[in-house]
């Protein structure tokens, strides 16, 4: 099949209709369907591991999307429960969550710090009132007349016998009478009486000794009886309240066995109610723990507020921001901290709905990552205070009780970290199970078309425009089928549409904030100015012949090929020379960026290809020998790809055959052993950067670039191109074989192999070998030569 010569309408930007009746979300595009069907798949499978990664290209609105989608699916399901964090009266350190009803987390708290301060105004009122001063005193009285009734009979048989008994800083204590009944020592009595009186001393003292234990059993049985006093009137003058708390807030589990824990704790720790005795000089006062704190309620996640059940997004999901973390507070020059000081991670704000990271950010994250999927293992979040793993633990530091966890984590990242990153880990696909597959580009159908409308439509709105013509919808229609790389595809990269229109905005600002035709095409154009600095500067060193690209003329063994270059936010295309220069050898098709080693092995696979495909043409019947270097003329950079293959081999065969290439054309194409040309990426790319140079070099109605017939649905070229090539100034052919290039580069056919192998002799491959059989003879006539010489 020979070359066909493209017209316009089939390489120019398509027109599509942009008048079609879909509306909706990315989400309905063909290219997100298969990812809409996972993402629906693993939110409505409740099992273990069942969650979600989420792989799209880069600007493909995979995260916005995403972010949509499951808003939108979770907007009838009910707002997750509030958690709380409350004190654990016997065991401190391992404060107790609770879940609650969404907003009763934030009740709960708000009536316990109203309780509280109520709570010490009613004791200090109730330890005040005159019945319990009356009830206490009357109890101390009891005990005080009892003890002096005793000691006084005690007293008044000890004076019977000479005694009498003494108050002294000591204590009671029994001590003899001298004749003016003043007490003295029993060792001062004369000898006659001191045998007697010690005998009663020691019975009196014995009986003192009695009284004393009793007073001591009474006045413990007193204090008893004052802190049951004290618990009863405490009891009674909380109750109120503490039944209040009860019956509003029992009903909620994990609350009633709390709140009965509470009254029982409040009763124990009276004193926490009321200031602090002063301590004796130089002795430290101890720290009580006010009950403000002691009773406090930690609201660790509140939904009050929330109307619906949203996704929680986690930008940076370094262990704290994920899994909670403990504070501290400088108390007295050290670091304190209780329950009170626990906060939320994002599992926790999250349990109950969906938690979302982007996979770069839990990437770079790995402690976090390990946590996370031991947290969906375990189903259970754990708060560990990663800073201080083999430190000093702090004295009372809390360690929470785990919470569990009913969450569904979904990841939204581009393929390299799905692929090199997360695929290899063992535990991965235990854990997400389910991959989300968003396409980067779609078939330009009815339905997509008119989806994609839509969603320029509304985009554009939300963007701030007044209104967008439908000439400017039917522009961005095509722009996008460009993007995508294929007429008859459109690219799902839905934030580089954003993008667009946004800056055509701005531009429609000036006016009447209408988005038109005129003012996109505007707008991409600012875009790709913005970004075309290199390309700039290397069309211009071609343009000043510093860089050497014939667009005129023929040469023998050079050959225009096209490179396409990314620069990260810009891609181009150039033209780059390539020679060949063949000579008598057996050495074959030397590629010299590869013996350099500048050439990665796809372009040295090509090379060989190369060879392979002269070896089957010519050496059916007879070796050949020849040598042939090719290189890439003015490149310090390497090479690598197996595009510039077809340029390769035209290259070759032209200084094979003596026959001059065309320089106003260039050639872009793979090449196999057969000599059948193949696709190449980057072909509108490629065309352009070669139309760009003819046109500063002057354009003379031949110029034009070659392409793979493979490669025809690839050309979305940009409008000035199109142009060009409807006004017959600039050509695209597209081509099936080498044999189809050869022809339009060399000016005369190939020839067709006759029965006995050979080729007509004006014919190009006849020319070939031609040369070939003179390179042979020439290599066996030396070698004859060499053997004479020898003898």
């Amino acid at each position: 099949m020979a070359s066909r010569e493209l017209p316009a309408e089939q390489v120019g930007i398509p027109k599509f209709d942009p008048n079609g009746t879909a509306t909706g979300t990315l989400f309905e595009l063909s290219s997100h369907e298969r990812a809409r069907e996972a993402l629906e798949t693993g939110l409505t499978l409740d099992a273990p591991g069942f969650n979600i990664f989420v792989v799209g290209e880069d600007r493909s609105g995979r995260m916005t999307q995403t972010l949509a989608f499951l808003t939108e699916f979770l907007k009838d399901k009910p707002v997750p429960d509030d958690w709380v964090y409350l004190n654990n009266f016997r065991r401190s350190h391992r404060p107790k969550p609770v879940r609650l009803p969404p907003g009763v987390g934030r009740a709960f708290r708000d009536a316990m710090a109203r309780t509280i301060p109520n709570l010490r105004d009613a004791l200090v009122q109730a330890f005040g009132g005159e019945e319990f001063t009356t009830a206490m005193e009357r109890a101390g009285k009891e005990v005080h007349d009892k003890i002096e009734e005793e000691v006084d009979a005690l007293r008044q048989d000890a004076r019977e016998h000479g005694l009498t008994i003494l108050q002294t800083s000591n204590g009671l204590m029994v001590a003899a009478l001298d004749e003016e009944e003043k007490p003295i020592g029993i060792d001062k009595l004369p000898e006659d009486r001191r045998v007697a009186v010690q005998e009663e001393a020691q019975r009196i003292g014995s009986i003192l000794g009695d009284i004393l234990r009793r007073a001591a059993v009474m006045q413990g049985e007193l204090a008893e009886n004052i802190q049951q006093l004290r618990r009863q009137a405490a009891d009674h003058a909380v109750g109120a309240m503490l039944e209040g708390l009860h019956t509003e807030f029992s009903k909620y589990g994990g609350l009633n066995r709390w709140l009965i824990t509470l009254r029982e704790d409040i009763l124990d720790n009276l004193a926490l109610f009321f200031p602090q005795q002063p301590a004796m000089p130089g002795v430290p006062v101890e720290q009580r723990e006010p009950p403000e704190r002691r009773y406090m309620v930690n609201l660790l996640v509140d939904h009050g507020d929330d109307k619906e059940c949203l996704p929680v997004l986690e930008a940076n999901p370094f262990y704290e921001n994920l899994f909670g973390r403990i504070e501290y507070r400088s108390t007295g020059g050290y670091l304190d901290t209780d329950f009170t000081l626990i906060r939320a991670g994002a599992l926790h704000k999250a349990n109950g709905s969906i938690l979302v990271l982007r996979a770069e950010a839990i990437g770079i994250h790995p402690i976090s990552w390990s946590f996370l999927k031991g947290a969906l293992r375990d189903s259970e979040i754990r708060i560990e205070e990663q800073h201080r793993q083999g430190g000093v633990q702090i004295t009372g530091s809390p360690n929470p009780k785990p919470i569990p966890l009913d969450v569904k984590v979904v990841i939204v990242g581009a393929p390299r970290w799905y692929y090199a990153f997360f695929s290899i880990d063992p535990e991965f696909r235990t854990h997400f199970k389910v991959k989300a597959d968003i396409d980067p580009d779609m078939d330009a159908t009815d339905q997509n078309l008119a989806a994609l409308s839509s969603v320029i439509r509304e985009t554009a709105m939300r963007v701030g425009a007044s209104a967008i013509e439908d000439e400017a919808v039917q522009r961005l229609l095509g722009q996008s089928s460009r993007w995508a790389g294929d007429r008859t595809k459109i690219t799902a990269q839905a934030e580089i549409v954003e993008d667009v229109l946004t800056e055509a905005v701005h531009l429609a600002s000036r006016a009447d904030g209408v988005i038109t035709s005129d003012l996109l095409k505007k707008a991409v154009a600012r875009r790709r100015r913005r970004n075309a600095r290199v390309e700039d500067r290397l069309q211009e060193q071609v343009h000043r012949k510093t860089i050497m690209i014939d667009t005129d003329g023929a040469v023998v063994g050079q050959v225009n090929g096209l490179t396409v270059r990314d620069v990260g936010d810009h891609t181009f295309g150039s033209a780059s020379r390539i020679t060949a220069r063949a000579s008598i050898g057996r050495r074959g098709v030397i590629n010299i960026e590869r013996d350099v080693e500048m050439s990665g092995p796809i372009q040295q696979k090509g090379a060989m290809v190369l060879h392979g495909y002269l070896t089957g043409v010519f050496a059916r019947t007879r070796p050949v020998s020849f040598n042939c270097s090719i290189t890439f003329e003015q490149n310090y950079g390497g090479v690598e790809g197996d595009s510039a293959s077809l340029a390769e081999l035209i290259a070759i065969i032209s200084d094979l055959s003596d026959l001059p290439a065309r320089q106003d054309l260039a050639i872009t194409g793979s090449v196999n052993q057969r000599g059948m040309a193949q696709a190449i990426g980057g072909a509108h790319h490629k065309i352009e950067g070669f139309y760009r140079t003819c046109k500063e070099n002057g354009l003379t109605g031949k110029q034009g670039v070659v392409i793979p017939r493979a490669n025809e649905r690839n050309l979305v070229l940009r409008s000035e191109v199109g142009e060009a090539v409807a006004d017959g100034t600039f050509h695209i052919y597209s081509v099936d074989t080498i044999e189809d290039a050869l022809a339009l580069f060399l000016g005369m056919p190939v020839g067709v192999r006759a029965v006995d192998g050979t080729y007509p002799a004006e014919t190009v491959y006849g020319r070939v070998q031609a040369t070939l059989a003179e390179f042979d003879r020439i290599l066996v006539r030396s070698r004859h030569d060499q053997s004479d010489a020898a003898d």
